[in-house]
């Protein structure tokens, strides 16, 4: 009678197995919802169907906007379409929603970084850019990135035509920057810049020329002496304006188009009310 008995508990012993198996399957190829989505858009990713991938990536977010699957697909989302589709408004959703519902926060600075830079190189978003970089400048920055966030800062307030912000956070820069010459060179630009918007160009032949003084071969280079020469000439201060540019034609290439701009500024210089040569009735 045992051994008619043995295929019998075999048998069930298979079929307990076969049970299990299959239910451990079913966890691992099933699983949530979200879970079931994320995995179709990595796959998806993988095989380079990028547009079809962030379909499924926004459904695991829209299913379950807290869960450590939805921050998953927006990290995965933000880069495919940054890096592969160009969609940066679509890349700043993903990034925004990794900064409000990660828990981890490495990937909150990572997407707070990506957030600021998407908005000032790429969309031009310059009040977003304005916003997300102060948020940024309240982190655990290190000084070459707050260095660099604050510059563009600035320049976001300048391309806002907000002129009195990005002039005060350009002084204020300069007032405790001594270092980075680079930078030190990019906020006097900026002030140079904001003056000559302004059409204060007294301020703006000071912030030039000190330019100039200091970094004259990189001040070519940025147009500088053309800026200072025009802020000059708005002044009516023909002589110098002459002179900064036969200064500055060592340092150029071609010096052809600075002959030309010398040769009609004396002309200007001659027509003067006064100059010599000039005929009066």
């Amino acid at each position: 009678m045992s051994r008619l008995l043995e295929p019998t508990k075999v048998t069930g012993a298979w079929r307990i197995t076969l049970l299990l198996g299959a239910l451990l399957l079913c966890v691992a190829s099933c699983g949530s919802p979200e879970r079931q989505d994320l995995r179709r858009g990595l796959e998806l990713s993988r095989n380079r169907e990028f547009k079809e991938s962030l379909t499924y990536f926004d459904h695991a977010i829209l299913r379950s906007p807290e869960s450590r699957e939805s921050v998953i697909a927006a990290k995965e989302g933000a880069k495919i379409a940054f890096f592969e589709l160009k969609d940066f408004k679509k890349a700043a959703e993903y990034n925004q929603h990794v900064i409000l519902s990660s828990r981890v926060p490495e990937e909150r600075m990572a997407a707070q970084k990506q957030l600021a830079n998407i908005d000032f190189d790429h969309l031009a978003d310059y009040p977003g850019a304005v916003r997300e970089i102060n948020r940024l400048l309240t982190l655990d920055l290190n000084r070459a990135e707050r260095i660099s966030y604050r510059i563009r800062l600035a320049k976001a307030y300048y391309f806002q035509n907000n002129f009195a912000q990005a002039e005060s956070e350009a002084s204020d820069f300069l007032k405790g920057e001594k270092e980075d010459q680079d930078a030190i060179f990019q906020m006097i630009l900026l002030k140079g810049n904001v003056a000559l918007a302004r059409k204060d160009m007294t301020k703006a032949a000071e912030n030039l020329r000190e330019l100039l003084k200091r970094y004259p071969e990189r001040a070519v280079k940025e147009n500088v002496a053309m800026s200072l020469a025009v802020a000059y000439e708005e002044m009516k201060d023909y002589k110098n304006a002459i002179a900064v540019l036969e200064e500055m034609r060592p340092f150029y290439t071609t010096p052809e188009y600075l002959d030309l701009r010398i040769k009609k500024l004396q002309e200007a210089q001659k027509n003067q009310p006064g100059a010599k040569g000039t005929k009066h009735k």
